[in-house]
C-alpha cells in the first residue's frame, strides 16, 4: 500500500510536469510574437471583422467534430469502442501536443498512447487506426490539391503553378490512389508485406513495422469505414480552404480567388507535417509565402500565422482538457 506522503509526492510531480507542458505553450506564443509571425496589423484587421471570426470559429468546430467522427469510426471498426466525448477529448489533447511538440502531427502519437493503454490487447490496431487516420488526412490534402490543380488548368485563377509542382501533386495523388486500390485487393497475396518482412527479419529492431503495417492493412476488410474516413478527410480540407478564404477576405490587400486558395492551401498545409517547430511554424510560413507569391500576394506568411493562431486557441483548449484528465491518464504520456 502506498502511504499518503508517497501519493502526495507523485501528485506534486505530476503537477510540475503538467505545468511545464503548459509553459511550453507559453513559449510557443512568445516565439510567434517575438519573430513577428503574427503581426498586430493583420490581427487588428481580423478582430475588426466579427463575421469573419464567427465563420472561422464555426468552421473550426465543424472540422474538429469531423476529425473526431473519422477517428472514432476507425477505432470502432477495430473493436476499440469509445464514446464520442472521449474521442473528442483525445483529439483535443492531440491538438494541444501538436502545438507543444515539433511538427503538426506529433499529437497523434500522444492520443494513440492514451487509447492503447486502455486497450492493451489491441495496441497494434489502435496505432494502425492512428496511422491510417493521419494517412487519410494527408491523402485528402493531396486529393483536394490535385483536383483543384486540374481545374486550374481550365479556369483563370490568377496564377500559374510550376509544371514540376503539378507533376509532383499528380504523381503523389496517383500513388496514393493506387495504394488504396492495392489495400483492398491484397487479401490473399501481399507482396509489399513480404518485402517488409524480408527487411525486418534482417533488422529485428524494425519488426514493429510489421505490426503497424498489419494494423493499417487490417482495414481492407472494412472498406466502408475507410471510404467514409476518406470522405470526411476531404470535407475537412475543403473547410480548411474556406477558413483560409475567410481570413484572406478580411486581411489580404490582394484579392485571392477561392479556386486559387483551394490549390495552394492544401499544398502549404502539407509542408506543416515536417517536424521542425510546433504547429508547423517555419515550414508552413515559408510554403505559404512562396505559394501566395504565385498569385501576386505577399501575405501568405501572415495568413498562415492567423491559421496558426486558431490552431493555438484550439490547442490551448486541448491543454485545459489534458489538465482535467486523471493523474493516471496523465502519466501514460509522460
Amino acid at each position: 500500500m502506498e502511504t499518503s506522503s508517497e501519493l502526495q509526492a507523485v501528485s506534486n510531480k505530476e503537477r510540475i510536469k503538467l505545468i511545464l507542458k503548459f509553459a511550453l505553450v507559453g513559449v510557443v506564443f512568445w516565439f510567434l510574437f517575438k519573430k513577428g509571425l503574427v503581426t498586430a496589423e493583420s490581427f487588428h484587421q481580423l478582430i475588426a471583422s466579427p463575421l469573419t471570426i464567427a465563420v472561422m470559429v464555426s468552421l473550426m468546430i465543424f472540422n474538429t467534430i469531423l476529425g473526431t467522427l473519422r477517428w472514432r469510426g476507425l477505432l470502432d471498426a477495430k473493436g476499440a469502442h469509445l464514446s464520442f466525448k472521449r474521442v473528442f477529448e483525445l483529439n483535443m489533447i492531440g491538438n494541444f501536443f501538436n502545438i507543444a511538440l515539433p511538427g503538426a502531427v506529433s499529437g497523434d502519437f500522444v492520443k494513440a498512447m492514451f487509447v492503447s493503454k486502455q486497450f492493451p490487447e489491441r495496441k497494434a490496431a489502435v496505432f494502425g487506426s492512428m496511422l491510417l487516420d493521419r494517412f487519410l488526412g494527408m491523402s485528402a490534402m493531396v486529393f483536394v490539391a490535385a483536383f483543384s490543380a486540374l481545374v486550374s488548368r481550365f479556369i483563370n485563377w490568377g496564377g500559374s503553378l510550376p509544371s514540376v509542382l503539378l507533376i509532383s501533386i499528380g504523381s503523389i495523388g496517383i500513388g496514393i490512389f493506387l495504394f488504396l486500390i492495392y489495400m483492398f485487393l491484397s487479401h490473399k497475396k501481399d507482396p509489399l508485406f513480404d518485402l517488409i518482412q524480408f527487411i525486418t527479419k534482417r533488422h529485428t529492431r524494425l519488426q514493429i513495422i510489421d505490426k503497424l503495417y498489419l494494423g493499417v492493412m487490417d482495414y481492407r476488410s472494412r472498406p466502408r469505414a475507410v471510404i467514409l474516413a476518406v470522405s470526411q478527410s476531404i470535407l475537412i480540407h475543403v473547410l480548411l480552404v474556406l477558413i483560409a478564404f475567410s481570413i484572406s477576405e478580411a486581411v489580404s490587400t490582394t484579392p485571392i480567388s477561392l479556386v486559387a486558395l483551394a490549390v495552394i492551401v492544401p499544398i502549404g498545409m502539407l509542408a506543416t507535417t515536417i517536424p521542425l517547430l510546433p504547429a508547423g511554424v517555419g515550414t508552413g510560413h515559408a510554403a505559404f509565402f512562396a505559394l501566395f507569391k504565385l498569385v501576386g500576394s505577399n501575405q501568405g506568411a501572415e495568413i498562415f500565422s492567423l491559421i496558426v493562431m486558431m490552431q493555438i486557441i484550439v490547442g490551448t483548449i486541448g491543454g485545459v482538457i489534458y489538465l482535467r484528465t486523471t493523474a493516471r491518464d496523465a502519466l501514460k504520456v509522460v
